[in-house]
């Protein structure tokens, strides 16, 4: 058997795993970090860091798989997106990474805004619905103000483009990742003229722009060294975690949405043009003649996870043993699960209402488990409204564990909802780009047909759905009457 290593670059740790030729999960190992916050609202890691745990992860799953280092047949990469670092020259840092969650930049931000960049200019740009000032482009600005040589002397790379670099010695970035950082114009697929102005730099201090899953490069001597493995082994261009954990769910067609609901929600879905709707992130897919939009919300399944802990709850076990005799509705409770804001109210913050002192622990966690169907459902229908064809949804994070959610969502939208069988998407979608990168598969789509199974398919009740759209009812009119207030 031949295999696949990939790296997933996260931010509090970095996942490597080999995949098999046939879409298996053979080993995976986890190196975690803590990146280093220096002053209020910034956020760095040691480029070292990442380098020493994907060392440390390659050794560890080849020797856990016990495969033959030959076998290895192509390197691939998932990252978080926006996190970079300024490098000279001879490659060596300028500046530590600074970290996407880095929040140094605002003035910048702001002060673009004030001066000649709207909203709509900017979506129009780069596809970002809002001007998030942790977005690369405005670090970039900062470091013009603040470290002017590294500015001038640097060459900027993105998280995953360092590590292409370390193992290859090329510099290459993929045109997701270059999009996620707002400096590309993703209608022409090229770094943006006028975002690279405002930020004072040019185009010889980016990548080259490829498609993900492309071999840009092939392991050199001095890496090959290090990660136990023989020199030459192409290395391929990956993308956003995002994405590549939507095409390790399959979800490389018009029709098949995922979504991942963690900390935060993100759905992704395919379409086939670009959405230009004021809501939602679009992007270039993967899959060729591709888009997607990534409808996100701040918060979603760690409100559970608050509530776990405020009950002093050991496990979710424990907190969700008696969730299934609560009957749709959670007896009149509806959560907001808005606790960190939201694009359009960033003051806005979370709420349980309906409270009776005949509630308990129960109600208030399916209350917030309905909640996060409510918001994923949110989230999808201006794209159902505006044409897109839902024919399952596909879920990842850790909220994918729980049956119950799982038939919750699938009540709330009343569409079928699948757990895919491999549960590291983002480290299979990797290895996918890779797969199709190298001539495994002739196309992500083939790729993903052959490699993709669900573990278990959920069922929509149509019985319940009525009572589904008035638990959606009452969560939409909550959110009117007290953000609407607030805007």
């Amino acid at each position: 058997m031949s295999a696949y290593l990939t790296f997933d670059i996260g931010t509090t740790a970095l996942k490597t795993a080999l995949i098999g030729d046939d879409g298996r999960l053979l080993a995976l190992a986890e190196v975690e970090y803590t990146p280093a916050v220096p002053r209020p609202n910034w956020m760095e890691e040691a480029p070292e860091t990442y380098w020493d745990a994907a060392v440390t992860g390659a050794r560890k799953v080849l020797a856990e798989a016990q495969l033959p280092r030959e076998a290895v047949r192509a390197i691939g990469l998932s990252s978080q997106g926006e996190s970079f670092l300024a490098m000279d020259a001879a490659g060596h840092p300028l500046t530590p990474v600074i970290v996407w969650l880095d929040g140094r930049a605002r003035d910048v931000a702001e002060r673009w805004q004030g001066q000649w960049l709207t909203r709509e200019h900017f979506r129009a740009i780069t596809g970002y619905p809002w001007i998030p000032h942790e977005l690369t482009a405005f670090k970039i600005g900062w470091l013009a103000e603040h470290q002017p040589q590294a500015h001038r002397d640097a060459e900027f790379l993105c998280l995953p483009d360092y590590l292409i670099y370390r193992l290859t010695g090329e510099i290459a970035t993929d045109f997701n990742i270059a999009q996620m950082g707002g400096l590309l114009d993703v209608d022409a697929g090229e770094w943006s003229p006028e975002i690279l102005e405002a930020a004072g730099i040019n185009e010889s201090q980016l990548p080259p722009i490829h498609p993900p899953g492309t071999a840009v490069g092939e392991l050199n001597a001095s890496a090959a060294e290090a990660l136990g493995l023989p020199a030459g082994v192409p290395v391929c261009t990956g993308c956003n975690d995002q994405l590549a954990g939507a095409i390790g769910a399959g979800n490389v067609r018009d029709g098949v949405v995922s979504e991942t609901t963690g900390t935060a929600l993100a759905v992704v879905a395919a379409t086939p043009e670009r959405v230009r709707d004021a809501d939602f992130f679009a992007g270039r897919h993967a899959a060729p003649g591709l888009w997607y939009a990534m409808p996100y919300a701040a918060v979603s399944a760690i409100v559970l996870t608050w509530f776990r802990d405020l009950c002093g709850a050991g496990s979710f076990d424990e907190l969700l043993a008696g969730v299934k005799e609560v009957p749709p509705g959670s007896d009149g409770l509806t959560v907001l699960p808005h606790f960190s804001g939201t694009p359009d109210t960033p003051d806005a913050r979370g709420a349980i209402l309906g409270l009776t002192l005949g509630h308990g622990r129960s109600e208030i966690a399916r209350a917030i488990m309905e909640s996060c169907a409510c918001l994923l459902r949110e989230l999808l229908e201006p794209l159902v409204r505006r044409g897109l064809t839902v024919d399952r949804v596909r879920s990842l994070g850790g909220a994918a564990r729980s049956d119950l959610w799982l038939q919750i969502k699938a009540d709330m939208l009343q569409t079928p909802v699948e757990r895919p069988a491999c549960t590291e998407a983002a480290s299979l979608g990797a290895a996918l780009l890779a797969a199709t990168g190298t001539g495994q598969f002739a196309s992500l789509a083939e790729a993903a047909h052959a490699w993709y199974a669900p573990a278990r398919s959920f069922e929509p009740s149509p019985v319940l759905a009525a009572v589904y759209d008035d638990i959606f009812s009452r969560y939409l009119d909550y959110c009117s009457r007290l953000y609407d207030e607030e805007a």
